[in-house]
């Protein structure tokens, strides 16, 4: 970790000095503002990137709070921003790019698909073929025309870029297998009709389709910019071109500024201009208390000071919560005693206490959750919730029946990097554990050997929690128990092939009302009789609002990744 050393020290005491000899009328009238630069002494040597935080911050102070600009923050350095390569920062994806369709929540808390850079569409009998209409008016914010070509080298892209991250959003498109082969470089199954028209034709039905080309990852790019670009596109934001509401003027690792696409086809959102800053938590904390940040995100910041927000009756009417589309539970590895048998496995599920997790973890903001589809996702059904119960003694008569060794060791892995929040959790989850008889240890690996570990079907048990990318129960089943890869790659290592057999022919099942019944059959196997997973909560997303805003709504699935539209600024 960098440490300040002496002689910054002194020319930091000498500067103060000077200041305050001569420019007292300066010191009075920045007084605060200067206080909140003097107490980070120090306190960056717990940033584990090496940046202090401290140019950043004095960088902020610099710049003059305009109209219609709003200050918020990021808790890691930009990467690279290449759609297909970043699956983690969406942040610019949702206010520099537009999409084919949005998602967006309605009162009632679910989230229905609305049009975006496709004014209309249909969808042919069989469930293959969707055809799309684009607006005229939209326009990268380079000026030029997006056209349906665009949408065909976006998608495609998908599968032909080296190391992408992205390949399941369009590998059910007819010929992605070709393309992935590298047997061709076009898709058979996208047909550009004129330069508003195109379709998009599926292998096979697929009703998730839609809702999936909603998500970030199907975002549409500038074909012309992104040529241009090579392989600076991505990092060099000259050639980070979109047809969304924003454009990007500045980014190095410190912050970035987007400001208005001034050839945007849609409304004009009140935030004009946006200075997103890379900090460390203690810095957000600090900085949004002294009125530099318009909005911070309790989920960048330790428990403690966020419950300091919680129980404050200044933050009361500041805080907005959102419901995450999430699913947080305990996996548990089939392959490896004793979770091979599944009578410990239901034993694990009934001895986790998740009301004093949502308690200690997550002050009350949250809710348990029973299956694996959270609330406001499409498939949740109350018929799934409501039957598991905290009951440590039938654990334990589950756990003796089992014949588990006495003593034999049941591993929680953890990263090292590990947030307070997970660190405390998997600390309870031991503590329930050992209490019914299952010698519970805590294993840390570095972040690296963990993620090689799950990856590899290596990993005992561990937390879970997976967020929507799209509205959809296929988001969640499939990616996690369709097929043996997937299964193994998150560490469950299911392989009765019966149950994966109807997973996967799941996805397929044209008749809404008949996909949804079975999502929620093979929900009810796989956690209640199959008992794959502990399943423990879904969380509240909770944001404070600083003086300037009037009102924010965060994204439908509670990403912190921000969408600027859903601010409005007083």
């Amino acid at each position: 970790m960098p440490k300040k050393n002496t002689e910054n020290r002194i020319f930091l005491i000498i500067g103060i000095a000077i200041l305050v000899i001569l420019t007292p009328f300066m010191i009075l009238t920045m007084m605060d503002r200067k206080k909140s630069i003097w107490e980070y002494d120090g306190i960056n040597e717990a940033n584990e990137s090496g940046t202090s935080g401290n140019e950043a911050t004095e960088e902020l102070m610099d710049i003059p709070v305009e109209e219609g600009t709003v200050r918020i923050t990021d808790d890691a350095p930009w990467g690279n921003l290449d759609i297909a390569k970043n699956s983690d920062d969406y942040f610019l994806a949702l206010n520099v790019y537009d999409r084919l369709v949005e998602i967006n929540e309605k009162t009632d808390g679910t989230s229905e698909i609305v049009p975006s850079l496709a004014k209309e569409w249909s969808v042919s009998p069989d469930g293959r073929t969707y055809s799309f209409t684009l607006r005229d008016d939209a326009l990268f914010s380079d000026g030029t025309k997006l056209t349906a070509a665009d949408v065909e080298f976006s998608l495609t892209r998908l599968l032909t870029v080296t190391d992408s991250e992205q390949t399941s959003y369009a590998d059910m498109i007819k010929g992605a297998d070709k393309v992935l082969s590298k047997e061709s470089r076009t898709l058979e199954g996208i047909e550009v009709k004129d330069d508003q028209h195109l379709s998009i034709t599926l292998e096979e039905p697929f009703p998730s389709f839609l809702s999936m080309l909603g998500t970030p990852a199907c975002s549409i790019l500038s074909r012309k910019s992104v040529r241009e670009g090579g392989a600076r596109f991505g990092t060099d934001p000259q050639f980070i071109i979109g047809s969304g509401p924003y454009m990007i003027s500045e980014m190095d690792e410190e912050k970035c500024v987007v400001i208005l696409n001034p050839h945007y086809w849609g409304e004009e959102p009140s935030v004009k201009k946006a200075v997103v800053y890379y900090m460390v938590s203690a810095v957000m904390d600090k900085e949004f208390r002294a009125g530099n940040l318009d909005i911070i995100d309790l989920n960048y910041i330790n428990t403690d000071i966020r419950r300091s927000y919680i129980e404050d009756p200044v933050y009361e009417k500041s805080i907005v919560a959102k419901d995450n589309v999430e699913v947080y539970s305990f996996m548990m590895n089939v392959n490896m005693p004793p979770f091979d048998d599944v009578r410990v496995r239901k034993a694990v599920q009934l001895a986790i206490d998740r009301q004093r997790i949502l308690d200690e973890v997550c002050d009350g903001y949250g809710e348990t959750l029973d299956g694996i589809y959270p609330k406001g996702l499409m498939g949740y059904t109350e018929d799934n919730q409501g039957w598991l119960k905290y009951d440590p003694e039938e654990a334990k008569r589950l756990i003796k029946e089992a014949g588990v060794a006495e003593g034999e060791a049941v591993e929680l892995v953890l990263s090292a990097v590990a947030d307070a929040g997970t660190q405390k959790l998997t600390e309870i989850v031991q503590e329930n554990m050992r209490a019914v008889g299952l010698n519970a240890v805590i294993v840390i690996y570095d972040s690296d050997s963990r993620m090689y570990l799950r990856r590899n079907g290596r990993v005992m048990a561990y937390l879970f929690q997976w967020m929507a990318d799209y509205n959809d129960p296929d988001n969640f089943l499939y990616t996690l128990f369709g097929g043996t890869e997937a299964t193994k790659r998150y560490s469950s290592n299911f392989s009765d092939k019966t149950i994966l057999d109807r997973i996967e022919k799941a996805r397929h099942i044209e008749d809404e009302a008949a996909r949804m019944k079975e999502y929620g059959e093979l929900e009810k196997i796989l956690i209640r009789d199959e008992a794959l997973w502990a399943p423990l909560y879904h969380s509240k997303h909770l944001y404070v609002k600083g003086d300037r805003v009037e009102s924010f709504d965060p994204y439908w699935a509670g990403w912190s990744d921000v969408p600027l539209k859903g601010i409005k600024l007083k």
